[in-house]
């Protein structure tokens, strides 16, 4: 059964069953499947069709480009059922870039059986575009729903771009599994917890970054949630503690994933406390291997034109009970005159100190050490940088203290939830 023939049963056997609420408006399967049907792909403002494809791809790529969500769930949905190809861009893409990007899928052309793309999150450099066969996603679907406890009763809040492929996919397995899902485009966290409360949601989707707004601006508990799922983006005790406290009913479940390979690990939290830098156990039907610290996965859910046994050079172990231990992205740390620095282990320790809410590194070009690193932080109230370098100084040696600390009230984020560490790039480079 295809997503789409799912979708119609939902509309036959539930119609009026909500399937999705943006901010306050409300949208049953039956409206929802509807209007995948009357929508006009050939007459949308927001959609390029990509005429200069290769001759028997002609016609069928489309580049999505609303900002709107449900424009975009309900194109991409509109453009499977026709048989086209969609590709949903980011919120922050200019049109110089979805120009060139246009360009590249004409003159690479696209896969075999590709049904959909999607683009890489683009934190360090230009979002890729990658392929996608519908079975990809849609056979995994009940496997991922069981680990993250994912059913027709299930209300899940989650904010962001369609075109992050984290969310597309959540949504895509909530609407498979007949469940209910709450979004909004707004970034403020108050209106988070106003929809969060009103519809009594029971999961929550996001990652670290949101997850620490959210604790930052709810004064209440939220005793609906049964379950918080995040990605293993730098993710701290303090912060596990945090959402306990403000969800005393909660799960947390932790998951390790690629766009190229769609999910690959997880855990509980009270895993991920046990085991300091683990992001778990395979998922069913996924093995993982190590070679000379670089991490492989085998798996037949991934994205077209790469082997069953594949790796996208995150680094990382396998401990003696079968727990993956993570470690980085080769090529993720500072040689700082020889001396070598794992970007993501001294995010994990500036984020234990106490006052630090947030934290992201980025490598700068050094005239003597040849590189160094400056960390951007969130501080709390009456924290000063001067009393964090000074923990610093007294507990790690001074080849790892960071050339400077910048207090900024808040991290930028992409629209996929990531920190965006090409802005604090151009922030350190214009001084």
């Amino acid at each position: 059964m295809t997503i789409i023939e799912r979708l119609r049963q939902y509309k036959d056997l539930k119609p009026h069953k909500v399937a999705l609420i943006v901010d306050d408006t409300q949208y049953t399967y039956g409206e929802l499947y509807d209007a995948i049907l009357s929508i006009d792909l050939d007459d949308t403002s927001g959609i390029v069709h990509l005429t200069q494809v290769k001759e028997t791809l002609k016609n069928k790529v489309l580049l999505i480009q609303s900002q709107s969500f449900l424009e975009q769930l309900v194109q991409w949905l509109g453009a499977l059922y026709r048989c086209y190809i969609p590709m949903v861009c980011h919120n922050e893409m200019d049109t110089e870039y979805i120009d060139e990007l246009a360009h590249i899928i004409a003159d690479e052309g696209v896969l075999p059986l590709t049904d959909f793309g999607v683009l890489t999150s683009g934190t360090t450099g230009r979002p890729k575009p990658l392929w996608r066969k519908e079975e990809s996603w849609r056979e995994f679907f009940d496997i991922q729903n069981n680990i993250f406890h994912i059913n027709e009763d299930t209300k899940i809040f989650l904010q962001g771009s369609f075109s992050f492929t984290g969310v597309s996919n959540m949504v895509v397995a909530v609407l498979w599994a007949g469940g209910i899902i709450v979004t909004t485009s707004s970034l403020r966290p108050t209106r988070w917890i106003e929809l969060l409360e009103r519809y009594e949601v029971d999961h929550i989707y996001a990652l670290p970054t949101k997850l620490r707004l959210l604790v930052r601006h709810c004064k209440c508990k939220l005793s609906a949630i049964n379950y918080i799922i995040a990605g293993s983006q730098v993710l701290d005790c303090h912060l596990m503690e945090q959402l306990q406290q403000l969800c005393p009913n909660m799960e947390f479940i932790l998951y390790y994933g690629a766009s190229e390979l769609n999910y690959i690990t997880y855990c509980t939290g009270k895993e991920w406390l046990d085991r300091e830098g683990t992001v778990g156990r395979p998922f069913p039907s996924v093995q993982i291997e190590q070679d000379k610290g670089i991490i492989y996965v085998t798996t037949k859910y991934h994205i077209e034109g790469i082997s069953d046994t594949y790796t996208v050079n995150d680094c990382g172990y396998i401990d003696g009970e079968g727990y993956l231990m993570f470690t980085g992205r080769q090529g993720d740390v500072v040689n700082k005159g020889g001396y070598k620095i794992s970007i993501p282990s001294m995010e994990t320790y500036l984020q234990s100190i106490d006052g630090v809410s947030e934290v992201a590194i980025i490598n700068i070009i050094d005239d003597v050490k040849g590189e160094d690193f400056v960390a951007y932080m969130v501080l709390e109230d009456n924290v000063l940088v001067a009393d964090v370098m000074e923990i610093i100084r007294h507990h790690r040696p001074s080849i790892e203290w960071p050339k400077s600390i910048y207090s900024i009230p808040m991290l930028p984020l992409t629209e996929c939830s990531k920190v965006d560490k090409r802005k604090l790039k151009e922030w350190y480079n214009k001084g």
